[in-house]
């Protein structure tokens, strides 16, 4: 939900491709368009840096080179790009909309407000922006309302009913909160990885995992790691590269790290207890699944992994729960649901292992 906000975020791309005249800048600068659009962020990036370069004063070029960069991972060149682009047009929505997201990123609060504030007129992808800010800062009142907006552009997004839910309650579940704070300004090793052509950022590392290519990413994951070794996001990714690529014993020593740096984080504890899972280790694996989800109240990672391994140790009356749980976040889930009525009919019949076990005793 929140990766989706911030690809959206430029909007206004049709207006800005329909300007595009015969002049070579402008040209340069709807073939950046194009290429960002099929998610080619260093290609774009060299299209709109000679665009600018013909044309100092192209607004189009310099706001899509702050995306660009963003969406490619160097957030400090981005915020460079987009300043060139509002000192050329104040009001420009789309950079002061890139503005606020990257110091929402940044968790710098108070800068990231004031230019979501500009850009959310005429920028809706500026609106869920807002509610984060305000979700982690603890303005529930002001949340819901941007919330309540963004849901008028996506209405059957679940996750949006849920977060205004919790808006409504006044609270921010630790995982929630996990997913929705910025990884920070990034340190001088990021900025260095960030300038280095040869190594891919951490977002574009993430990309070769998600579209299934372990091998790549555990490389791409590899070279960051070269260069800063405490960096969480590579060594998260490399942990579930290895994992995804079989190699469990060697994930866990990257979560173990992630851990250490950040003791509470769900994606790395969840990462090591499927390693866990994966050595036939269930008891420690469940062990830690149920420290998370102690940690992370709610429907998560942990709830699923509790439910399936209960379940696959016939102990039905402990997996039940988390399938309600399940179920309940996702009614239209068939296999949740069939997995609900299994365990209730399994202890109707008196069919549960943890019984069985009391019974022999």
């Amino acid at each position: 939900m929140i990766g989706i906000a911030v690809v959206l975020a430029a909007g206004g791309l049709a207006a800005v491709a329909s300007d595009a005249g015969a002049q070579p800048a402008s040209a340069l600068s709807q073939e950046g368009w194009k290429l960002w659009q099929s998610g080619q962020m260093a290609e774009a990036e060299k299209k709109f840096e000679a665009a600018v370069e013909q044309d100092p004063k192209d607004v189009s070029a310099w706001n899509g080179l702050g995306w660009a960069r963003f969406n490619g991972g160097d957030s400090v060149g981005a915020v460079e790009a987009f300043d060139q682009c509002v000192k050329l047009a104040p009001k420009h929505p789309a950079a002061q909309n890139g503005l606020g997201q990257v110091y929402l990123s940044w968790n710098e609060y108070e800068p990231a407000e004031k230019h979501l504030k500009k850009a959310a007129p005429n920028a809706p992808a500026a609106w869920f922006g807002l509610a984060r800010l305000y979700m982690l800062t603890g303005e529930y009142d002001q949340a819901k309302r941007w919330i309540r907006k963004s849901l008028t552009q996506q209405p059957g997004d679940a996750d949006l009913k849920r977060l205004l839910e919790s808006a409504k309650k006044g609270e921010l579940d630790e995982e929630t909160r996990a997913k929705m704070v910025g990884p920070g300004r990034p340190s001088e090793a990021e900025q260095k990885l960030a300038a280095d052509p040869d190594r891919l950022t951490v977002p574009q590392a993430w990309q070769l995992l998600n579209r299934g290519q372990p091998d790549k990413a555990a490389d791409a994951f590899a070279k960051i790691l070269e260069v800063d070794a405490d960096n969480f996001g590579a060594n998260n990714g490399m942990g579930f590269a290895l994992l995804n690529a079989g190699e469990a014993g060697k994930a866990k020593a990257y979560f173990n790290k992630c851990l250490e740096l950040e003791p509470k984080a769900a994606g790395p504890m969840n990462g090591l207890a499927r390693c866990l899972y994966s050595e036939d280790k269930l008891d420690e694996a469940i062990a830690l699944w149920e420290k998370m989800q102690k940690q992370n109240p709610g429907v998560n990672a942990a709830t699923v992994g509790l439910a399936s391994t209960y379940l696959e140790q016939g102990e039905h009356a402990k997996a039940l729960p988390y399938y309600q749980q399940l179920l309940k976040a996702y009614p239209k889930n068939q296999q949740y649901r069939q997995a609900v009525e299994a365990c209730e009919e399994a202890i109707a019949q008196g069919k549960d292992a943890e019984s069985d076990k009391k019974k022999q005793s």
